[in-house]
């Protein structure tokens, strides 16, 4: 008899950006950066990974279908730059685009490329991009076959037994460039410094809203006069909680230490029928129930 191996119990948690940012740490066994929302290239990225072999990953994140499609209405520069340019989108998006805005004023957009003024133009050759670009949603939120070509598709999974199995690549985003960047040429220290700053701007605040509610709620407890039956009602729910820690921990123990047993009695039997295959051993359980009591 094979010895019952306990089921690692089914994962599930609300899929918002925070949570898929979480997933998409494990893609990488290792990386070298690993950054959130940061301005690496001309736009915020959702999430940067820089592997240690020198290839930048980008990952999209998208938790509506609204949020996919208006990403290439409010992001057309970044797709344009992305997925290379056509011969009338050979220089910077912004003039093409002020080109599409205004055609009634041009008679062509070769009438508005020869308007820019001297220094202004800029070839989107020279724009920096990753070297592969992904867009992470949930499961089956988008179809692979609506994902552009330069682009792959990861689906992160509603329900997950292990964190480096709750996503799936459904496609595989083509190499865009073989360019490695190097720290400077993308200015990351700054960058990094920038997000450090942001970062401890939201935790200061978040810890005044915290200190401001603590306040609020010792002057409402001293107003009615309940500030002693808060500390002492506070108390026995830190004993109650330490209690139950204890308890729990003797629980597991005690459900381990049972679970070897049956292992080691089922052990015992197998080998004892090996040696004796007409040995009644149930005759031997219900015996000792009888005189222990026990199963």
């Amino acid at each position: 008899m094979g010895v019952l191996r306990k089921q690692t119990p089914v994962k599930s948690e609300p899929l918002t950006e925070q949570s898929i940012q979480r997933r998409l740490n494990h893609v990488f066994a290792s990386w070298k950066y690993n950054v959130d929302g940061l301005f690496v290239f001309e736009w915020e990225s959702d999430k940067l990974i820089w592997t240690k072999t020198g290839y930048i990953y980008e990952f999209e994140i998208k938790i509506s279908r609204a949020d996919f499609k208006n990403d290439f209405k409010n992001k057309k520069e970044k797709h344009i730059i992305l997925k290379g340019p056509t011969e009338e989108e050979c220089f910077m998006p912004s003039f093409y685009q002020s080109y599409e805005w205004n055609r009634h004023l041009y008679n062509s957009i070769d009438d508005c490329k020869a308007r820019i003024k001297p220094g202004d133009s800029h070839l989107i050759e020279s724009h920096k991009k990753p070297n592969y670009f992904y867009y992470a949603v949930p499961e089956g939120l988008i179809q692979p076959e609506e994902v552009p070509e330069y682009a792959g598709l990861i689906y992160i999974l509603k329900k997950y037994r292990y964190e480096c199995q709750s996503y799936v690549i459904v496609k595989k985003a083509p190499c865009l460039h073989k360019q490695k960047y190097k720290d400077g040429e993308l200015n990351l220290a700054e960058k990094f410094w920038w997000n450090w700053q942001s970062d401890r701007r939201l935790r200061q605040e978040a810890q005044r809203e915290r200190d401001d509610a603590r306040k609020a709620l010792q002057e409402e407890l001293a107003e009615r006069q309940q500030e002693e039956t808060y500390q002492s009602l506070k108390w026995k729910y830190k004993v109650a909680s330490s209690e139950r820690d204890e308890y729990q921990s003797l629980y597991s123990a005690k459900c381990r230490d049972q679970d070897i047993d049956r292992m080691i009695i089922r052990k015992l039997r197998h080998e004892l029928l090996q040696l004796k295959p007409d040995f009644d051993y149930k005759a031997l359980e219900a015996e000792c129930e009888k005189i222990y009591g026990i199963k």
